[in-house]
């Protein structure tokens, strides 16, 4: 076997390899043991407290040489999955791991891919919420309260790294946090539309 075609197949087990699932740490200032009326609401706003969800560490992070083997070995797998919940599950762990990838390239001052990262994060939830209509019924009410509390702690990293970043860079996380209450007021239309029973 040629040493490059070696070279790619070592590289590329170690890429399938590194995702892990360490919990992610805490990208907020105010700690408050009590829960925000945000989270009790069926509707996710920007939350004023810590909220309790970890998010997937993400692994290889888009600045390195080899993230784009990481990029092709997702969309091979999104490929492959036909069940709409694993599908789901599958966009929603590919965002918690985008959102935290954006903050830790916010701690290396790379605003720039930050913002792309963070983008592409809440587009993960985007293509899952096409999905959803493809549910025979209402969503599993735990992985519904799941998205909820992913929703809300995707919606305090980005008011945190708002915070950190110069302005202008601060407007494209305002602009990933209007999304996801858009992508949020989806998910919730289809949780509770009549035509969908359980």
């Amino acid at each position: 076997m040629p040493k490059y075609l070696l070279s790619l197949s070592f590289a590329f087990l170690i890429l399938i390899l590194s995702v892990s699932p360490a919990s992610a740490q805490e990208y907020t200032e105010e700690i408050t043991p009590e829960p925000t009326v945000a989270m009790q609401e069926a509707k996710p706003t920007t939350p004023s407290a810590i909220v309790k969800y970890d998010l997937a560490y993400p692994g290889i992070l888009p600045d390195s040489p080899i993230y784009k083997l990481k990029v092709l070995r997702d969309k091979i797998t999104v490929g492959l999955i036909s069940n709409p919940q694993k599908k789901a599950e599958f966009y929603l762990l590919q965002a918690d791991k985008g959102i935290l990838a954006a903050a830790m390239l916010v701690d290396k001052k790379d605003f720039a891919l930050a913002k792309e990262t963070a983008l592409k994060a809440e587009h993960n939830i985007t293509m899952m919420t096409y999905d959803l209509w493809r549910f025979p019924k209402r969503l599993n009410l735990d992985f519904y309260n799941k998205l909820k509390t992913a929703s809300l702690k995707h919606q305090e990293v980005l008011v945190s790294l708002m915070k950190r970043v110069p302005e202008e860079d601060g407007k494209v996380f305002q602009t990933v946090l209007d999304f996801s209450k858009r992508n949020w007021e989806t998910i919730e239309q289809f949780q509770t539309s009549p035509n969908i029973v359980h």
